[in-house]
């Protein structure tokens, strides 16, 4: 790729959570486009603006409501299989910095998140 005048993959990487990236598009986007060296172009914000705000068309569509989808796990799973999930997956969850429900009614109004650092 280099030879086409793109720069070579940088030797460090960047870990981007899901959430993170449908919370707050806009922000780990930049974030994103800055760690390659690029700039965050107009026609980038202008598919952010149409792309994450509501929900249009089918499973499949690529229109969302980014904020919204992320946790919808919280209310299509019961505290049982969560409790599975989390029970299996104790060393990632606290890599990735996600904290575990305690309850069904923590799922009521639960965020998973928090700060993580993968250094």
């Amino acid at each position: 790729m280099a030879s086409l005048g793109i720069p070579k993959a940088p030797k460090k990487f960047q870990a981007i959570r899901y959430e993170d990236l449908s919370i707050n598009p806009y922000k780990t986007t930049k974030e994103i486009l800055k760690f390659y060296g690029l700039p965050f172009d107009p026609a980038v914000e202008e598919f952010l603006d149409t792309h994450t705000k509501l929900d249009i068309g089918g499973v499949s569509s690529t229109f969302r409501d980014s904020k919204s989808t992320p946790f919808h796990w919280t209310k299509d799973l019961t505290f049982e299989e969560v409790k599975v999930i989390q029970d299996s997956c104790v060393t990632a969850m606290k890599s990735w910095g996600y904290r575990n429900a305690s309850s069904e009614q923590d799922l009521l109004n639960f965020n998973p998140l928090m700060t993580f650092d993968l250094s």
